[in-house]
């Protein structure tokens, strides 16, 4: 092999390089993991397992994974639990709200409440701040995987002022959730209560699922 060196380097002829090119010696071919392996790195990352999710529609595996990491944060470091369940029902809702085929009865009950009137909730616009940033952040982790989980449709993902609304009734009346969910076809019934259950929650709604995982780690 000729070289001719320059200084204290040394330089690789070009006739050298474009005969290894042609033998296709220097042909760099990127390795990409396999996908399981790239979708089990990103469920890690949301402390979540492939069982976690294993029940629920691939458009959706993203959305509630990052809902479950954001939940399970703030019931670890917020204790405003009611806060929490009521951010947390309104943000499923909302995803099943902005599904395309939506029960229209479903959607037309949640247009028609009421604001919760002329005042910003700061909790309330804190809670949603962090999932949206555990969205955003997780977003961009999933591109850098190279998609292991299918990219959401993002803009019905999360609509501000019907979210708002929305939490403020769950909180003030806690037959809302409930009222909201029978008016929904069995499908989305049971979608709705598979979106909880993955969040750790019981499918009515309530926090005996989350209750339950916090008894067994104490006692383990």
């Amino acid at each position: 092999m000729r070289k001719c060196s320059v200084g204290s380097r040394v330089l690789v002829s070009d006739s050298w390089i474009s005969k290894k090119a042609q033998s296709g010696l220097m042909d760099l071919v990127p390795v990409q993991a396999p996908e399981d392996l790239r979708r089990n790195v990103l469920y890690e990352a949301l402390r979540c397992s492939s069982s976690d999710a294993e029940s629920i529609p691939d458009h959706l595996k993203l959305p509630l994974c990052v809902t479950r990491f954001w939940f399970q944060y703030r019931q670890q470091n917020h204790l405003d639990h009611q806060t929490n369940m009521s951010c947390l029902q309104a943000l499923i809702l909302g995803f099943v709200y902005g599904e395309a085929d939506a029960d229209p009865e479903f959607k037309a009950r949640i247009d028609g409440l009421e604001p919760g009137g002329s005042r910003l909730q700061l909790d309330v616009a804190h809670a949603f701040s962090q999932w949206q940033n555990c969205m955003r952040q997780s977003l961009h982790l999933n591109q850098l995987l190279s998609f292991p989980l299918p990219e959401p449709q993002c803009s019905w993902l999360y609509c501000g002022p019907l979210l708002h609304k929305l939490q403020n009734a769950l909180l003030s009346h806690t037959s809302t959730f409930t009222e909201l969910k029978v008016l929904l076809a069995e499908r989305r019934r049971v979608l709705l209560e598979t979106s909880l259950q993955s969040a750790g929650v019981g499918p009515s709604g309530d926090d005996e699922g989350w209750q339950t995982q916090t008894r067994k780690k104490r006692m383990n």
